[in-house]
């Protein structure tokens, strides 16, 4: 099934036709028979009822400029990691690899998002400084006290910053569909961002803790309450928004079957976008 299709079809549905009486194991059978369109005017979904949400209206330059600000903060990250003593990775010679790998991706990104950003006439700002503590110099209780010298501590906040540049690569493509290339180059960093995220998590995973290569409900929770768990709110989300910020519960739609389908095979299967403000506040944790 193109599930796309079928969310581009239920947002296209009139009210009335929602309001219609139908059988949901009717409207399931029909699936086979019928179109996308046809099916999704059958259910008796009162998906008009949900609201759309407020849109933002960030330009091509904001979202260079936030995607720079992220890129920067995960090159300096990966570059102080592997300035660390050498004990402090793992025998295992392919994870300090992969490490090293990472870190050459970010700097490559941060430098082609500074010539996106002075080809688009804007100003690229000063390099800030990080303290990856989260305790902006010891003022205040750090989130991640060993991060450089604790590995497993070190995985932890590379997974969520990760996480968070996939999030937020996904969350700016609707700003950028106006200039193909911007657009091209943003989908081609959001790839390898999810690349990233799949090896950080397949390195924790060896090393014992729950989690899977994808974001998942099933996951233990490595986030710091009100401080890093921005980073999967609204992650495992039960529905989808459309294009015009419409929100599709996956509950209304005939896919697949099974106990934990739509509460965490469903949510498993897409990457939500996070909103520009939520990536500035994480970002804002560790920069001075």
């Amino acid at each position: 099934m193109n599930i796309l299709k079928l969310l581009a079809d239920l947002a296209a549905t009139t009210p009335d036709q929602f309001e219609q009486p139908a059988v949901r194991r009717d409207a399931l059978n029909e699936l086979g028979r019928f179109g996308a369109k046809t099916l999704a005017a059958a259910l008796p979904l009162g998906l008009a009822s949900v609201p759309a949400l407020a849109r933002d209206t960030r330009t091509i330059l904001d979202s260079l400029l936030l995607a720079l600000r992220l890129e920067r903060l995960q090159n300096a990250f990966y570059t102080q990691a592997l300035a660390a003593p050498a004990t402090f990775f793992p025998a295992d010679a392919s994870i300090r690899a992969s490490i090293v790998k990472i870190q050459a991706h970010q700097q490559q990104h941060a430098t082609l998002l500074v010539r996106l950003i002075s080809t688009s006439n804007g100003d690229v700002p000063a390099l800030p400084r990080y303290d990856f503590t989260g305790s902006k110099n010891n003022t205040q209780a750090a989130l991640f006290p060993s991060v450089f010298s604790n590995f497993d501590e070190f995985l932890r906040l590379a997974q969520l910053l990760e996480d968070t540049a996939v999030r937020a690569y996904k969350a700016m493509v609707e700003f950028l569909v106006q200039d193909n290339y911007i657009l091209q180059t943003a989908l081609q960093i959001h790839s390898t961002e999810s690349r990233h995220a799949s090896r950080i998590r397949t390195i924790r995973r060896q090393r014992g803790a729950v989690v899977k290569s994808w974001p998942s409900p099933a996951d233990a929770d490595i986030t710091v309450a009100n401080k890093t768990a921005v980073v999967y709110a609204t992650e495992h989300a039960t529905n989808q928004l459309l294009a015009d910020y419409t929100s599709v519960p996956f509950r209304l739609l005939p896919i697949g079957s099974g106990p934990n389908l739509l509460t965490q095979s469903v949510p498993e299967a897409f990457d939500e976008p996070l909103a520009a403000d939520s990536v500035d506040g994480l970002l804002n944790l560790f920069t001075l």
